[in-house]
């Protein structure tokens, strides 16, 4: 077993049909058959390049209508590319309908043969794995019953257990967790694990953010059929999060001028800045000890934060720094409404500083966010993200987050 798959700027588009137009051959029969066609095309996923290695499993996310089930049907070769290409090495699995093909009035044994010669297992194979997919999907009992009579949680056991009971070398998984309880979700993980180690190329589509940091390699963030992110997985999906929260709080999404920080960073709406703007980060500083704007500091050293704001209303906002490593995980997030510090109401400039007294992390790049938010956390107003780096440094390296002052004492008894 060793899968891979390569594609390079690819795209696919679909017709468009408004209202009135029909899409069904019944349809068209119902309106007599007046010419429907539409010349309106749109894109569902464009400008995709990526690769995946044997032994690699690549995550995709994105809302619903981002293009991922597009994508894996690419992958499948159910549906071809209109513009670059698509390539796959091996035999391709697909965990996308699960009982595709298998019909309820045929037995569970009776599907089970036919889903077995789909999933690219000859006869002699099936009858020879039999009892092992029988057990796997724990339907002991229920194997000669007719399928019809089978649960949904059932039907999906089967589904499953006949497909990766295959031999695949690319396997494309559309939300892995909807199958079974618990321990059997655990049971499908190590069998995913098991073709991981035996070199097979794997994509799975999934809204379970935690499964797809989890298991990943990659990830792959989609947002309106293309790419937005494509890295590792705790940085992409801690960015798909932050976009995501924004949706759901009825965020619209403010413009302002691109400009640089102190630092070289560029700060550009949408991409590392978020929010409507009515209240509008100018400056973010970044201070030493003494004073000084600094981008290094030493474990347990003190540091502040120094965060310039220009507000174009009247309410109070409340505002946040944060302190992220490398690879998103938060270390530090602190808000003015906690601590008891609220920002003066009323439009004009605004400065605040918050002085961290030591900061006891092991040694690392790190990144601050900022942002100001509505009293209610129902709104962003200007949220930067990982924008303003921050190394730490320490006379060793030690393992894990923290790196607090310390002493051994040792002696013998």
């Amino acid at each position: 077993m060793g899968g891979r798959i390569s594609v390079a700027n690819a795209g696919k588009r679909f017709r468009r049909y408004g209202q009135g137009q029909s899409s069904t051959l019944k349809q068209s029969m119902m309106g007599g058959f007046r010419s429907n066609r539409s010349d309106e095309r749109f894109w569902a996923l464009r400008n995709i390049d990526l690769e995946v290695a044997p032994g690699t499993m690549l995550g995709v996310v994105g809302h619903n209508g981002s293009g991922k089930s597009t994508l894996l049907r690419l992958l499948g070769g159910v549906l071809h590319p209109d513009e670059g290409r698509v390539v796959t090495h091996g035999h391709v699995t697909g965990l996308l309908d699960l009982n595709a093909g298998m019909h309820s009035d045929l037995s569970g044994r009776e599907n089970l043969m036919i889903g077995g010669v789909v999933a690219g297992l000859s006869r002699r194979e099936v009858l020879a794995r039999f009892d092992e997919i029988v057990a796997f999907a724990e339907l002991e009992n229920f194997i000669d019953n007719p399928f019809r009579t089978y649960s949904a949680g059932m039907k999906l056991r089967l589904g499953f257990a006949v497909a990766v009971h295959g031999r695949p070398d690319v396997l494309l998984i559309d939300e892995l967790l909807s199958v079974g309880d618990g321990a059997f979700q655990a049971k499908c993980l190590r069998r995913i694990g098991g073709f991981l180690d035996e070199g097979a190329a794997i994509v799975l589509a999934s809204h379970d953010l935690g499964q797809v940091t989890a298991m990943c390699r990659e990830v792959l963030w989609l947002r309106r059929g293309e790419m937005v992110e494509h890295g590792e997985p705790k940085a992409v999906v801690g960015a798909y999060r932050v976009a995501m929260a924004t949706q759901l709080l009825g965020e619209v999404q403010g413009h302002v001028d691109d400009r640089r920080t102190r630092g070289g960073t560029l700060l550009r709406s949408g991409e590392n800045r978020f929010g409507s703007f009515e209240h509008e980060i100018v400056d973010v500083r970044i201070l030493g000890g003494d004073g000084r704007d600094v981008e290094i500091i030493d474990t347990g050293a003190s540091f502040a934060v120094e965060v310039s704001w220009r507000s174009h209303q009247a309410d109070t906002p409340l505002l946040v720094v944060a302190l992220g490593d490398g690879e998103g995980n938060k270390i530090l997030d602190l808000n003015s409404a906690v601590d008891g510090f609220p920002a003066p109401a009323g439009p004009g400039l605004r400065r605040a500083r918050l002085t961290v007294e030591r900061l006891d992390v092991a040694a690392g790049d790190y990144f601050i966010d900022v942002g100001l938010y509505e009293a209610g956390w129902q709104h962003t107003y200007d949220y930067h993200r990982r924008v303003y780096p921050l190394q730490v440094s320490a006379l060793r390296p030690t393992p894990g987050i923290v790196d607090p002052p310390r002493h051994w004492q040792i002696e013998k008894t």
